[in-house]
């Protein structure tokens, strides 16, 4: 039996922290960290902003689909998912069987507040920034929300956000246990 425990994803939008909370809590719980994107990157040596410009949304989809099953593969990880991973079905399911998924949700107006000045995302590029991530987040929630575990992170306290997710992480690891002595 795969032990979700020891694979944890976390989704959200861009901007939700998925990176620095991810590194934070691998250390803690010592667990090898990944990020899609920064794999993605790091394969193809190019930058996903040039991915989308050169090849399109769909080419970097289909990278990131390869990239996110090699490490829903591995026996322990805590995995940073780009914002958008959560839309491929092949993913999510992979996901659902493989890991345990943490989503951290971010008000709109705080991932406006972080991403304003970030030029490295491709779909934030155009005239209304604003109106855009309110678009994505809208498109997105719905699969977001079907996390096994959901965290606000509107602070900016990673390390409160770090403690929480290991707390609740533990709920669920003695919660699988007590049902399944039962």
């Amino acid at each position: 039996m795969i032990n979700k425990l020891t694979r944890i994803s976390l989704t959200g939008m861009m901007g939700s922290g998925k990176t620095s909370i991810g590194k934070i809590l691998a250390k803690k719980i010592s667990l090898p960290f990944y990020d899609s994107d920064n794999d993605i990157e790091d394969k193809l040596n190019i930058k996903i902003s040039k991915i989308f410009e050169k090849y399109g949304e769909s080419w970097f989809r289909e990278q990131e689909e390869k990239i996110c099953n090699d490490i829903l593969k591995k026996k322990k990880f805590v995995l940073a998912l780009g914002g958008g991973a959560i839309t491929n079905k092949l993913i999510r399911d992979n996901i659902a069987k493989n890991s345990l998924l943490v989503y951290l949700k971010t008000d709109e107006n705080i991932l406006f507040e972080r991403l304003k000045n970030d030029k490295s995302r491709p779909l934030l590029k155009g005239t209304n920034f604003k109106k855009q991530i309110n678009s994505i987040l809208k498109d997105r929630e719905k699969l977001y929300s079907e996390s096994d575990i959901i965290i606000e992170n509107n602070a900016n306290d990673i390390e409160a956000v770090v403690e929480e997710i290991i707390s609740l992480i533990k709920k669920v690891n003695y919660d699988k246990n007590k049902n399944h002595n039962n």
